[in-house]
């Protein structure tokens, strides 16, 4: 590859949810190849310092190493005198449709330049038809010289395929060889504000079953820190407090992974997150963010669309189905027989082979960094 930098563009929404896709993308390109120069501009280096520690959220510019590399760290606000040169000038990875900081607009749709500008619009995560036609779609921009294209993540092998970077497939695999604890069903939860009662219930039922069979059998669950926390503490709190209950500290992305790979069971949100519960093979449930008219279920089915193929048994697809969409309706009360059935069955480790065969589908797909760089080597 001739041009060795790239620049990354973030401006963050979500407080850790785009930094943090974001974030491993730099750690999997770097993993790939030493020899990267990247820049990272970000919107938000309070929340870029939550994740990577020696960052200086007040520093306007800044180095961060990794491993035996060097990023460039930028504040998307510079001031009116900021001038960024670099020979040549990087290609530039403008995540989730976040635009361009007006310094950079300045340089790219300068009317004297002449040099070629690449960017690639690294999307949302979506299972939905779409992300395999948009998939290295040109779009115009207002200059013929600013060269740009859709660069989808996705779950099949027409996208880009989901990020990988070498620490989580370390986790991973680690996670594989360590035994399964008899006495424990762990499950993680990660979501956006909504009913629990349910789920506890369920939970607390799954315990006094095995307890029956296994005296010193008990559920675990992890609360992550965040817009979940303060719902599952109260379920558990309504429920009678029966289950070993865990609220977490917020995590490292590294420590995070870690809880992903090594639970029984998670409920997760978001994107980051996503793409990890798919990777690590674990039954899991998603909650999408809300959107209007419940648009959220197009997603969602879109991705069941994607995971039903690998679940065996009709009843088992349709639990798996309805479950979902409950869970990601707003105010829908889910089934607690239908639940309570799902959850046991993966207590008892029924489903794993299921989305274990899920993911090593995905991982079919190649590293979207991977495929990213491979698709660089083409540039003329």
């Amino acid at each position: 590859m001739q041009n060795k930098n790239i620049m990354i563009l973030c401006k963050v929404v979500d407080n850790f949810g785009d930094i943090g896709v974001v974030y491993r993308l730099a750690k999997a390109l770097s993993d790939l190849d030493s020899s990267l120069n990247l820049t990272i501009v970000c919107s938000n280096l309070e929340s870029f310092a939550s994740m990577a520690k020696k960052i200086e959220p007040d520093k306007k510019s800044q180095f961060f190493d990794y491993k035996n590399t060097r990023w460039q760290i930028l504040d998307w606000n510079q001031s009116e005198d900021f001038t960024f040169s670099s020979k040549p000038f990087p290609i530039i990875l403008e995540c989730f449709q976040c635009g361009r900081p007006d310094w950079l607009e300045k340089i790219l749709f300068d009317k004297n330049a002449k040099e070629i500008f690449h960017i690639f619009n690294i999307e949302y995560l979506t299972a939905e038809e779409y992300a395999d036609e948009f998939h290295l779609l040109k779009c115009y921009t207002r200059s013929p010289n600013v060269k740009k294209m859709f660069f989808m993540p996705g779950f099949t092998k027409k996208t880009a395929g989901l990020l990988i970077d070498s620490q989580f497939l370390k986790t991973l695999k680690e996670s594989k060889t360590l035994p399964k604890n008899k006495n424990e069903f762990c499950v993680t939860i990660f979501s956006y504000e909504r009913e629990f009662v349910q789920i506890f219930n369920s939970l607390n039922r799954i315990q006094e079953a095995q307890r029956q069979k296994n005296p010193d059998f008990c559920v675990k669950v992890l609360a992550a820190a965040g817009k979940s926390l303060p719902f599952a503490k109260k379920a558990w709190e309504q429920t009678g407090k029966k289950l070993n209950f865990v609220q977490l500290p917020f995590l490292t992305q590294e420590e995070w992974d870690k809880i992903l790979c090594t639970s029984d069971f998670n409920f997760v949100r978001g994107e980051e997150s996503l793409a990890r519960a798919c990777l690590s093979g674990k039954p899991f449930f998603w909650h999408a963010y809300v959107q209007d008219e419940n648009y959220q279920l197009v997603k969602v089915n879109a991705l069941l669309e994607k995971i039903l193929p690998f679940v065996c048994g009709k009843n088992l697809k349709n639990e798996l189905s309805s479950l979902w969409n409950e869970y990601n309706t707003p105010d829908a009360e889910l089934n607690e027989s239908e639940l309570y059935d799902f959850l046991q069955k993966s207590a008892q480790g029924e489903l794993t082979a299921y989305f274990e065969n899920f993911s090593e589908n995905l991982f079919q797909n190649g590293n979207l960094a991977k495929n990213l760089l491979n698709f660089l080597e083409t540039l003329q």
